[in-house]
């Protein structure tokens, strides 16, 4: 009894954690489905036709050349350079943290990035921050001869290594297999035999996927191998192996047992699928205190990092495309809370401090906290992803107020309402959302 009071407290916290991300998730769905949920806005009441006109204009304003981007106009220089940036964001994302700023942080960043195994060799591929699943010895793990160890959950991992050990088996003895029936078309053996190889070497490949196997692709290549019309099966019955030939001799009881090893180790696959789809499937509203696997999220959280980053870069390079450059954004007069009056949900700072607080959340701090901090970074990570989608809701949706009268808005207004800007600042908001979701 006294361990399970124990273990009440910290298991009961973990339900709070997530009942709190459902609560959250709920909310940031509610706020998504109003920015692009298709509420009225100015103009609703066009004919279809003058709203066709209208979105074709809005698509070419969005993707047309400007002066600024064919170098008739040059954004007025000082601070970090657009290529600067890119090498430490590159840099950053490569190492998993940042990099520092003296010889010895960056040396440590390094070894952290790529460290030395057991016998001496340094790894070829950056460690990221999930778990490793087996060993460091290359030649015994498929995960490190792929190239993967460190990079998958350990959900994923067990769902390589365990699908990866059946397949390289089932190959060896489907190499092996032959026909011992003179009536066996030799040609037609010998496609489907290609075609199962290729098959089990697609979905080793789908597994091992570092962001993670696509469900539909993985059904569509387990139905063609083990369906009720599968290739394994075709296989078997046009090299008469299947058992509808009797056996003559012991080398032909051989082959049908071998086929029946094959066949049995290709329907292990849909087995171990459904095991690792089960636990990895998205969370329902019925599954409210389900507590989704740590190192999923973690994956997840991982890839995410460098997307928000590059979606930063394309919401910076909208505005020098328009002639709303660095300078100007620094400036405090582009302060969000200047173009609406009376609107105290926008946030107090200026353009330029929220692109550069994405920027080291998504290309320094992010990472780092994710390698160093395990569960607690990520629960940090997540949490300031959330308050970062909020701040982007609540400019968005005065974006989206009054997009008409532009000439009587300030300059920062008119910028943030350029179909380009709006296009980021959407996209921004919608990967925030991505993050913030996977808190517990």
């Amino acid at each position: 009894m006294s361990a399970l009071m124990d273990a009440m407290p910290s298991s009961m916290g973990s339900y709070l954690d997530a009942f709190r991300a459902f609560i959250g998730r709920e909310l940031r769905a509610k706020a998504i489905g109003r920015l692009f949920g298709g509420v009225s806005a100015p103009g609703a009441g066009l004919d279809a036709e003058v709203r066709r006109l209208a979105d074709t204009f809005k698509r070419y304003a969005s993707t047309q050349e400007t002066a600024y981007d064919n170098g008739a106009a040059r954004p007025s220089g000082g601070g970090t350079s657009v290529l600067e940036r890119q090498v430490d964001r590159a840099v950053a994302q490569v190492l998993g943290r940042s990099p520092g700023q003296t010889g010895d942080a960056f040396t440590a960043a390094l070894d952290g990035a790529f460290p030395m195994a057991a016998d001496g060799r340094i790894g070829a591929t950056p460690a990221r921050s999930v778990v490793g699943l087996i060993g460091t010895n290359g030649s015994a793990d498929p995960l490190a001869a792929a190239g993967l160890s460190g990079q998958l959950s350990a959900e994923q991992a067990t769902l390589y290594r365990q699908a990866t050990t059946l397949a390289n088996d089932a190959l060896r003895v489907l190499a092996g297999l032959q026909s011992f029936s003179p009536i066996a078309e030799a040609d037609r053996v010998e496609s489907l035999r290609a075609l199962v190889k290729s098959e089990f070497n697609s979905l080793i490949d789908e597994f091992g996927r570092v962001d993670e196997p696509r469900s539909n692709r993985v059904r569509v290549y387990l139905a063609a191998l083990t369906g009720p019309d599968g290739h394994v099966g075709k296989f078997g019955a046009t090299a008469l192996i299947d058992g509808r030939v009797a056996p003559v001799s012991a080398d032909d009881e051989q082959q049908i047992a071998g086929f029946q090893l094959l066949r049995s180790y290709a329907e292990m696959l849909p087995e171990i699928w459904r095991a690792y789809d089960r636990e990895t499937r998205p969370s329902t509203p019925r599954q409210l205190f389900r507590i989704r696997p740590y190192t999923e999220r973690l994956a997840r959280a991982s890839v995410m990092m460098p997307v928000i980053a590059e979606a930063n870069n394309n919401f910076m390079s909208a505005m020098d495309s328009i002639g709303f450059t660095e300078n100007e954004r620094r400036s405090t007069s582009a302060r969000f809370i200047g173009i609406g009056a009376g609107a105290p949900k926008l946030p107090d700072i200026t353009v330029s401090d929220l692109t550069e607080w994405i920027d080291r959340f998504s290309s320094f701090e992010g990472p780092a906290n994710l390698t160093d901090s395990g569960q607690y970074g990520l629960e940090f990570v997540t949490l300031q992803a959330d308050d970062l989608f909020w701040v982007f809701v609540a400019v968005l949706a005065h974006v989206q107020e009054d997009p008409v009268t532009l000439s009587s808005q300030q300059i920062v207004a008119q910028a943030l309402t350029h179909e380009r800007v709006t296009w980021s600042l959407s996209d921004l908001t919608n990967q925030f959302n991505a993050l913030a979701d996977l808190a517990a």
